[in-house]
This record gives structure tokens, sequence and C-alpha cells, in this order.
């Protein structure tokens, strides 16, 4: 799902929702949620966490690709 049909559909619980209760906590939430400094980690799911560590796994075991030949492949690939 993308922001944007994210974004879409809570608007669409929200317009469709009479309940004040529910509104009030939905607004309360968010307010906290904007406020906290979260850590991206804290954020990302266990498979982009299990990712995360093999790549930097493989780059403390030397396996790691330089970011001037990954820019040049990149470059390659557009046809630049």
């Amino acid at each position: 799902m993308s922001t944007a049909e994210l974004k879409s559909h809570l608007h669409k619980l929200i317009v469709e929702t009479e309940d004040m209760d529910i509104l009030q906590k939905v607004q309360a939430y968010f307010a906290v949620l904007k406020t906290q400094k979260t850590d991206w980690w804290e954020m990302i799911s266990e498979s982009e966490k299990r990712t995360v560590k093999q790549g930097l796994k493989e780059l403390r075991e030397g396996k790691g690709i330089p970011h001037t030949e990954v820019k040049k492949k990149v470059a390659k690939l557009l046809g630049r």
C-alpha cells in the first residue's frame, strides 16, 4: 500500500465515523506520535532487521561493494 493509498484509507475511516471518543483518541495518538523521537530501528519489521544485520555481517567479513563501484554499475545500467 502506498502512502497516498494509506492516507486516503485513513481519511475515509475518519470521515465515516461519528464516534467522538474514537476521533479524540486518534487525535491524541497522532499528537503523541508526532512529538516522540522514535528510532527507525524500532519501526522496521523483523525481516528488515534480519536483512540489515546480515548486511552488516557481510561487511565485517569483507563482502561489501564500495560505494564508487555501485555508482559505476548504476550509471552503466542507466546508460550514463
